[in-house]
């Protein structure tokens, strides 16, 4: 099965550093994401037809998003609010992403998306709408997500409708801790 991967890394990190620093307190602000065994482990061995991320702007010298490309993975960056310093527009660009390659591709296939933010559903919006849009054109879905912050509409339609994945099970794979703890 070949799979489309959408990436919320906002949302994966900020989780993460919160399950951090219940499992690992004290080392919160030194947590950090090992993209290259997160990738694999949500990949699990399939074809990537195509994989998105999306997130804030980090500092200039930042080498996230470089790492990225070198996993082939297409990059969006939105810059921070300039008065609030929040982000602004990530996880839109995201669904926009989803519902192109919704529309765009000739034939279904499998959607994989990487967060936990079930917002906006009850409006009309958000992930959880892209993926009912997913299924309703023939695809199937999968949300690989933690379970400490993933919203429980997303993780309950996800079960319900698709497949969901937690990531708490490969915490020591899929994350280190900066110059303490590398991923395993």
């Amino acid at each position: 099965m070949s799979i489309n991967l959408f990436w919320d890394n906002s949302n994966i990190w900020l989780v993460g550093q919160q399950v951090c620093k219940m499992r690992e307190p004290g080392y919160e602000f030194d947590f950090r994401i090992h993209v290259k065994n997160l990738f694999d482990f949500a990949v699990d061995s399939r074809t990537v037809d195509y994989a998105y991320v999306g997130g804030s702007i980090p500092p200039n010298s930042d080498p996230l998003w470089n790492y990225f490309s070198k996993l082939d993975i297409k990059v969006e960056k939105q810059e921070r609010g300039q008065t609030s310093g929040g982000e602004i527009a990530v996880d839109e660009s995201i669904q926009l992403q989803m519902a192109n390659r919704i529309l765009d591709s000739e034939a279904p296939s499998h959607m994989l998306l990487l967060t936990g933010d079930g917002s906006g559903y009850l409006n009309g919006k958000g992930f959880i709408k892209q993926l009912e849009r997913a299924l309703k054109h023939g695809w199937s879905i999968e949300v690989v997500s933690w379970d400490k912050g993933c919203n429980r509409h997303l993780k309950e339609f996800a079960e319900a409708r698709g497949i969901y994945r937690s990531l708490e099970s490969v915490y020591d794979k899929v994350t280190f801790v900066n110059n303490q703890r590398w991923a395993k």
